[in-house]
């Protein structure tokens, strides 16, 4: 799928250090277990516990537990990169959530498109097979199956140049994607993915202090 290749690009960027609002980490809870004895079912069907904010801060763990798998004692570890920059060392950033050593969810920004027409002509178009629909995010973004991604002009005018490893200033659009890969495709799933990424344009307006 698309989305595998941009996600390994940015594994070389993961750091281990405690959980800020915008410093991201990588940890690992134990979700809480029913008690012991007969054993609760609705124990058994609730979410993992996740801490209070996850990738980068830009979304509460609340927000992002109901696309986890569910089951008690869960191991939960948080990776990713520790700031989200795409103007600093790397135009790209990215974050996953693991439950159990498996990726059930992935965030990231990647700034490589000068228009956001041929984003969507060359990459976008190729996500057919997925059903894709549109929703209110950014400049443009679309819902489909188990993810989203929405783009954005980011016009920061005064700010100084990026470095030469990384895409030129005059390279404006942003591009966010979200996917939760362990998830059935229902549309409780799609509802929440969309709710997220408007959430994730909200914040990497303000962390990359786009103009408005």
């Amino acid at each position: 799928m698309i989305l595998r290749g941009r996600i390994r690009a940015w594994g070389r960027g993961s750091v281990r250090a405690s959980v800020t609002p915008l410093m991201l980490s990588l940890v690992a809870v134990s979700a809480l277990s029913g008690c012991s004895g007969s054993g609760n079912k609705k124990a058994d069907e609730s979410p993992p516990l996740l801490p209070e904010r996850v990738c980068w801060g830009a979304f509460s763990g609340s927000s992002v537990a109901p696309l986890m798998s569910k089951g008690k004692g869960k191991s939960v570890e948080v990776k990713g990169d520790r700031t989200f920059d795409l103007y600093g060392r790397w135009k790209h950033s990215g974050c996953q959530i693991e439950i159990n050593g498996v990726r059930e969810f992935t965030a990231w920004g990647d700034r490589s498109w000068s228009e956001g027409g041929d984003l969507v002509k060359f990459m976008w178009n190729s996500m057919d097979p997925l059903n894709p629909t549109p929703i209110s995010a950014g400049d443009k973004g679309i819902i489909y199956r188990g993810g989203a991604s929405a783009y954005f002009r980011c016009e920061r005018p005064g700010r100084p140049p990026s470095p030469r490893n990384v895409s030129s200033a005059d390279v404006k659009i942003v591009e966010l994607g979200i996917s939760a890969n362990t998830e059935p495709r229902t549309q409780h799933t799609k509802d929440v993915l969309a709710a997220l990424m408007r959430q994730f344009v909200q914040f990497a307006k303000s962390e990359l202090k786009c103009d408005p």
